[in-house]
């Protein structure tokens, strides 16, 4: 599966590559009224999308002692759409869906008395589920913000807004390794279509952001970056084969959203472009309570026993069009 470490230098790249030094206060008014002409924009496109998402338990001494790591890759489509409400504020909202693909779950315990310690390599447990379905990828954000021209071919959109995140995967069958009665001595299949795991991440959040748009010639580059906290952030998990169901929540989780897009004009109102976005939402520990699947009893609940954390990486290619 890819991994994100490098991913995010992309947006970073472009961002800072958007940005003119040089600042032309006396022409701002002009290019702020000359770019609000336009009306409503217009952009939908398709692209492939990379999530990865990470499920923890902690034990009551604050050590963790299991971690489900999911992984896809997904076609997505993505659009969004731009309009004015006067002509210095702008009104915009987007979203990405994912459908499908390619996915992959690892599900490690760190369980006593056979786990020699809480290192990452050092689990009694481990499943390995090749058959994990993505049931849901869904991420929406709308925004208000107002323009403000840096230079004759530069502009800057202060923002800010609303964004929601959903993921959710069920993982099937698997093959196990257990420490039963030794260190990892159990080891077994699960049949393929036997449901064990479906794991659902919630993100509702608000931001602050700005997006700069540098014109030249034919083509635009646009550079993205925002940050903000989720407000009341919530995940669910179903263990299929234990008929247990937890239910998390968690506190403001900060998150991190970077985009670049190339833009190049092919008739005056109409731009094919190419773009990538990243989204980060940074590990945090939550509570749990858990239930019976079937009959709904409460079973229990773990104060700090849960964690969880999500990033995603899209890139897409379409169509822009401004009315």
């Amino acid at each position: 599966m890819t991994k994100f470490k490098r991913l995010p230098m992309i947006a970073f790249s472009l961002l800072a590559a958007s940005f003119h030094p040089a600042i032309a206060a006396d022409r701002a008014d002009d290019m702020v009224a000359t770019e609000a002409g336009g009306g409503i924009v217009l952009l939908g496109g398709i692209g492939y999308t990379w999530l990865k998402g990470t499920e923890l338990v902690y034990s009551s001494a604050g050590n963790r002692i299991s971690q489900l790591d999911w992984e896809t890759q997904a076609p997505a489509l993505t659009g969004t759409v731009k309009g004015r409400l006067s002509d210095f504020w702008t009104v915009s909202g987007a979203a990405t869906i994912g459908f499908s693909g390619d996915s992959h779950m690892e599900d490690r315990d760190w369980l006593a008395p056979f786990s020699p310690s809480f290192e990452f390599d050092d689990w009694s447990d481990l499943s390995i589920h090749s058959e994990t379905k993505l049931d849901r990828y869904i991420d929406l954000s709308v925004a208000v913000g107002r323009d403000f021209a840096i230079s004759d071919n530069a502009m800057i959109n202060l923002h800010g807004g609303l964004k929601y995140t959903d993921v959710k995967w069920t993982a099937y069958g698997g093959s196990f390794i257990y420490s039963t009665n030794g260190f990892r001595d159990d080891v077994f299949n699960l049949a393929n279509g036997t449901r064990n795991i479906t794991f659902e991440q919630r993100y509702p959040g608000v931001f602050l952001g700005a997006e700069t748009t540098v014109t030249g010639g034919r083509w635009v580059f646009t550079g993205l970056l925002r940050g903000g906290m989720t407000v009341g952030a919530t995940d669910t998990d179903h263990h299929w084969l234990r008929d247990l169901r937890f239910e998390d929540e968690y506190g403001a989780i900060s998150f991190l959203s970077l985009g670049a897009r190339v833009d190049y004009s092919v008739r005056s109102e109409t731009h094919i472009f190419l773009a990538a976005n990243y989204d980060k939402y940074f590990r945090k520990i939550g509570n749990s309570e858990y239930y019976d699947i079937n009959t709904g009893e409460h079973l229990g609940a773990g104060k700090k026993g849960a964690g969880m954390k999500f990033e995603s990486f899209t890139v897409s290619s379409g169509v822009k069009i401004a009315f």
